[in-house]
């Protein structure tokens, strides 16, 4: 797989798990912490997976590839909520030896370092999960989804070049 295509999937799953991560965390803040049950295209808590629904639309899935991929993108959302929460409370940790009246440097870098690891695995993560989707494809599905992700990239690029290029956060 070239660079190109590799980095396309990774930025339509990015923009995927921004928006179910940005749905989650308004249920979350409204009170919505009860047990969440997953349907057929729906993500948690009844929360319109409209990324994937938008996708396997305009690859015309049939029953059961859209079947497989609700699956991969319920996975997919459940590990991406545990990266996310475990990220979360390593920031918490940094920013609590931020605010000692003795700052704790060292146990702040080790737990960047964490926060580091978290994110790495987000990167596999959204990889596997566009893979899987990928490859559950026909030939001509195959064509479309490539069509789909270099378009996506071709957008999200011009939409950073006008913000001042990508994020740089640090977890510090």
């Amino acid at each position: 797989m070239n660079t190109r295509l590799t980095n396309a999937i990774l930025i339509v799953m990015l923009l995927l798990n921004l928006a179910f991560l940005g749905s989650w965390w308004m249920m979350h803040i409204k009170g919505h912490n009860n047990k969440m049950h997953h349907m057929p295209g729906e993500m948690h808590g009844g929360m319109s997976d409209k990324g994937g629904m938008f996708l396997t639309k305009q690859l015309d899935f049939t029953d059961e590839q859209q079947a497989q991929a609700d699956k991969i993108f319920h996975n997919h959302a459940d590990r991406m909520q545990k990266y996310q929460a475990q990220i979360g409370r390593l920031q918490k940790e940094i920013f609590k030896c931020m605010t000692n009246d003795t700052p704790d440097s060292v146990h702040a870098f080790m737990y960047a370092d964490s926060v580091g690891v978290y994110r790495v695995e987000v990167q596999k993560e959204m990889f596997r999960s566009s893979l899987a989707i990928r490859q559950l494809c026909t030939p001509d599905q195959k064509k479309k989804y490539d069509d789909l992700m270099q378009n996506m990239s071709k957008h999200i690029g011009h939409q950073m070049d006008m913000h001042g290029g990508p994020m740089k956060r640090d977890s510090l």
